[in-house]
């Protein structure tokens, strides 16, 4: 029996060893400023381009991990976006809009349908 159980905890180890350590992917292309309307977020990419932090127009900082290069999480916020529009757009999942320029309104100009 304690060699069954031993023999089992190895294997579970074993395999959990062999996953990559980094199950995130990476995104490209988001660092910058973005608009939330006309306020400012910096973005920053680090750890290879899987996690980044965010810093708002009051300096409140945050940090977020990429589901793929299309697909971002934010944890604090528990929200997800989606990049579009080349890049220049982000919808959150709450319903708000991030743009690389600044915008008046609801959501930016030109989302597509």
């Amino acid at each position: 029996m304690k060699y069954s159980v031993l023999g089992s905890i190895v294997a579970v180890l074993m395999v959990l060893l062999s996953l990559p350590q980094n199950s995130w992917s990476q995104v490209q292309g988001i660092d910058g400023t973005w608009y939330i309307g006309e306020k400012p977020v910096s973005v920053e990419i680090y750890d290879h381009g899987w996690r980044f932090s965010l810093t708002d127009e009051s300096g409140h900082k945050s940090t977020g991990k990429a589901f793929n290069e299309e697909v971002i999480y934010l944890p604090s916020e528990n929200i997800s976006g989606q990049i579009e529009m080349d890049g220049t757009v982000i919808t959150w999942s709450d319903g708000t809009y991030w743009a690389r320029e600044a915008f008046t309104g609801p959501e930016p100009p030109n989302l597509p349908e």
